[in-house]
């Protein structure tokens, strides 16, 4: 049984990889691509191979595999790794073309996410001092954003030079005094709720079984993915992934 629950979790794995692959065959990287590097949040730095998409993790001048999960990077955003091998993202095959990632095109998305992630998809936590700080910082980014333009003018090169707050902001997004609202991964529309339900039972029976974990993975990356979302309350690809997870073998209801 053992051996039948990890050959369905590496054909998981694959299909996920997969899928994302297909939504970017696109851009095939060139043999003399440069490997893809990022700040790891917990310390360290991600290496992700532009032909095998292997990913390592160089600290101190060693190198290692890097487990599969959810990696959460400095500037807030995440890395997915499957069975050793990172999930191609747009930002890595930028780099891997030699092009420079583009900034944000409005100077406050980083101020939205924090919002989000401060206040809660629903506004659970709208009166936390975490919340009310983060709008403070969303108002003061509008604000530059707006006597920028009054300067600049409006055209596209101001809209996108990110500004001293939205700078802030990122910062804030990995600092601890402005933690996630608790009722943000079960917020409204969360497609990854249902299938956490599911395979890990209402009570957590099934918390130590390998398809758990991989729904609540996919749940955090979910979230992640809404936060960066203009609707918070559309589907995103993870969220597809739950809700074709539902009819995989390998995330069976918990039955204990």
């Amino acid at each position: 049984m053992a051996g039948q629950t990890q050959q369905r979790l590496r054909g998981f794995s694959a299909a996920v990889a997969a899928l994302a692959l297909a939504c970017l065959c696109s851009a095939v990287p060139n043999a003399a691509a440069q490997a893809w590097r990022g700040e790891l949040q917990s310390g360290g730095e991600i290496v992700v191979e532009p032909g095998t998409h292997r990913a390592l993790r160089q600290d101190n001048g060693s190198s290692r595999q890097l487990w599969d999960g959810v990696h959460r990077l400095q500037d807030g955003s995440t890395v997915t790794v499957r069975d050793g091998v990172a999930v191609p993202t747009e930002d890595m095959y930028r780099a891997w073309r030699g092009t420079v990632a583009p900034q944000p095109v409005y100077a406050e998305d980083w101020c939205k996410q924090l919002v989000r992630k401060t206040c809660g998809f629903d506004d659970a936590c709208d009166h936390a001092a975490a919340c009310l700080h983060a709008r403070s910082l969303f108002a003061e980014a509008q604000r530059e954003r707006r006597e920028q333009r009054i300067v600049q003018g409006a055209g596209a090169a101001a809209d996108r030079a990110p500004k001293a707050t939205s700078l802030r902001c990122r910062e804030a997004l990995s600092e601890p005094e402005f933690p996630a609202c608790e009722h943000l991964a079960r917020g409204g529309d969360s497609r990854c709720q249902a299938l956490v339900t599911r395979v890990c039972g209402a009570d957590n029976a099934c918390a130590d079984t390998q398809a758990c974990d991989a729904a609540r993975q996919l749940r955090a990356l979910e979230t992640e993915e809404r936060l960066s979302l203009e609707d918070p309350g559309a589907l995103s690809g993870a969220g597809r992934q739950c809700l074709e997870a539902m009819d995989n073998d390998f995330f069976t209801p918990c039955e204990r």
